[in-house]
């Protein structure tokens, strides 16, 4: 087969795939964040006081939970890199905070077990 065949000009063209992008549902610029950043807070604020303060216990939980959630769906969005990043520090962040909690209770607990202990002892 000779290079001006029309079946070797044939056979080397190839059909370009079909790129699939994600649908994208938000599109914005600094102030379209600005404006979810303050609805969030702004629900935030309005369940902690709607609930007298107990939902703030619930609030340590909500990045890891958000964060999680972002892994899974991550190949779903616009820039799966970008959101898979932000997953992990939104997970992080989550965890970090757990995890002082966790600690400065244990410290409380042996606080108060170490005044118990010590309760007719002078210093």
């Amino acid at each position: 087969m000779d290079n001006t065949s029309p079946e070797f000009l044939n056979s080397s063209i190839s059909e370009p795939e079909a790129v699939v992008n994600p649908a994208v549902t938000f599109h914005g610029n600094n102030y379209d964040l600005a404006a979810v950043v303050g609805i969030t807070i702004g629900v935030v604020t309005l369940l902690s006081c709607a609930s007298f303060g107990m939902a703030t216990y619930c609030m340590p939980f909500l990045p890891v939970i958000l964060g999680v959630v972002g892994l899974v769906t991550a190949k779903d969005s616009v820039n799966p890199e970008r959101t898979k990043l932000l997953s992990w520090i939104s997970i992080g962040i989550g965890g970090l905070i757990l995890l002082l909690i966790v600690v400065l209770v244990v410290l409380y607990i042996a606080f108060i077990g170490f005044v118990v202990a010590n309760e007719g002892n002078t210093f």
